[in-house]
């Protein structure tokens, strides 16, 4: 028998005893003993504590079904409220889609207290069978969600709106833009990333959609205006902390500046990555810390640009964590290992004070050693024991398709000291580079590329002595 039941027999038992000893003593006209007095508060105790803890559990169900249904009108109407907008402003200020609603919002409820409302609102993609143009927006999914102040949901509700009219031109004129964000090392997806896009036709109100990546690294921005030109384009930003966007992707790169000419839907992957660190630590010919002078210390990449640091006089290192891509556009300093996507062409490091030059060798440096665990790196960089007491300018030319190519991208290597230099060109086309030279003729190379996709079919050399450079200046062809 279980334990329950026998407890409720033996209460039973003894009420039944105290029962009749009363009955008992009453008929007897006999008083109550103390015991007997004792015995029964004791009974009575035993009896109101169950029955305490129903009405308790009683009152405490009944405060709670207030409280849901408070929220769950709070609720209602708020999804009311979202059901009675014109459909172009049903979704968040600044989301994705843009909308007049709140994304969070506090209001205060009885035997509730401040509670706050959280919506979301999201495309929806549900397109006809028949529809030629999917937009995969073809309404909204809202959901206001209310919770107390220790985080605890009150109510849910859910919602679908739909269009008054189908969109215009059938959605034909409609674009979209679906990125997928990775790291650029290991290629894992990133979720969480906050994707921002503007630009665009629409002016009232302009485009300014926020959203974030999901598990998957994944982001769509449907239902987008479109020109006959394709511009003004959109822009799309991606922040996430600890991680910046890798150069090639930055607009102008068309992951991230997209074209807003009609059909032009978009699939495409921005990677992105941890910055890293590089000490360059100057050295004379016999390895010793350098202390002879000030000197410059030049970080170049046909895929990240050029970093020139001034080294004062009695200091030894450096630390480079930035580089200039496009000519004034500094990004974070990105990893150059082995295994990423794109292969990213190795660092070269040059050091220069008066006549000494020193340079890494031409198979570069892998920056950091230990991505992504590891994020610094370390490299001596040693004058040449030669002295070079000229140097001459070289001029590179870039055409492609024979006209000239602003911003193209120019590696410059070789030479005495076997160095490597990288420029980008400007309006003409061109980039100087001042260079080492010996009485004995050496060759340098160069050549060229855009966003650091090699076009160059072959290097052009020139050949330099101290008397000069023949040709001084050279043309380097791109398709």
């Amino acid at each position: 028998m279980p334990a329950e039941a026998r407890y409720d027999i033996s209460v039973r038992r003894a009420a039944t005893i105290v029962v009749g000893r009363l009955r008992t003593l009453r008929r007897s006209e006999s008083g109550f003993t103390l015991i007997e007095v004792l015995l029964a508060g004791v009974m009575l105790a035993i009896l109101s504590v169950p029955i305490s803890a129903l009405l308790s559990t009683s009152a405490a169900i009944a405060l709670q079904d207030r409280q849901r249904t408070s929220a769950d009108q709070l609720a209602q109407a708020q999804i009311e409220n979202a059901r009675a907008l014109p459909y172009f402003e049903v979704g968040l200020q600044n989301g994705n889609p843009q909308g007049n609603l709140l994304a969070s919002s506090t209001t205060s409820l009885p035997s509730i207290g401040i509670v706050t409302i959280g919506t979301t609102v999201t495309y929806v993609s549900d397109p006809l069978p028949s529809n030629p143009y999917p937009t995969k927006a073809d309404y909204k999914k809202v959901v206001i969600t209310v919770t107390n102040s220790a985080g605890k949901v009150l109510s849910t509700k859910t919602t679908y709106i739909a269009p008054a009219s189908a969109p215009p031109n059938a959605g034909s004129t409609w674009i979209y833009i679906q990125r997928t964000v990775v790291d650029a090392v290991t290629q894992l997806a990133l979720s969480g990333v906050s994707m921002n896009l503007t630009g665009g036709p629409d002016t009232s109100p302009a485009t300014n959609r926020n959203d974030t990546t999901d598990a998957a690294g994944g982001v769509l921005f449907p239902g987008l205006s479109t020109t006959t030109g394709g511009t003004p384009g959109y822009t799309l930003t991606s922040t996430l902390t600890g991680y910046a966007v890798f150069p090639d992707d930055l607009s102008p790169g068309t992951p991230s500046a997209i074209s807003s000419v009609t059909s032009n839907n978009t699939t495409a992957t921005i990677r992105m990555y941890k910055p890293v660190t590089l000490v360059v630590n100057i050295q004379d010919k016999n390895g010793n810390p350098w202390t002879s002078g000030a000197t410059t210390v030049t970080l170049d990449s046909s895929r990240c640009g050029k970093q020139s640091i001034s080294v004062p006089s009695g200091t030894s290192s450096t630390t480079i964590t930035t580089c200039d891509t496009w000519n004034g556009k500094n990004v974070s300093l990105p990893p150059n290992v082995s295994g990423q996507s794109p292969v990213f062409d190795k660092y070269f490091v040059t050091t220069n004070s008066g006549s000494n030059w020193g340079a890494t060798s031409s198979s570069g440096v892998a920056v950091p050693s230990g991505y992504p665990t590891t994020l610094t790196q370390t490299v001596n960089v040693k004058f040449s024991a030669t002295t070079y007491s000229s140097t001459k300018s070289v001029t590179v030319t870039v055409k492609k398709s024979g006209t000239a190519d602003q911003f193209a991208r120019v590696e410059f290597s070789g030479g005495p000291a076997s160095i490597y230099l990288y420029g980008v060109t400007n309006s003409s086309g061109q980039v100087t580079f001042t260079v080492p030279v010996t009485s004995t003729a050496s060759t340098y190379s160069a050549t060229a590329n855009e966003m650091g996709v090699w076009k160059a079919a072959s290097p052009v050399t020139t050949s330099c002595t101290t008397t000069s450079c023949s040709p001084s200046s050279i043309t380097v062809n791109i398709s």
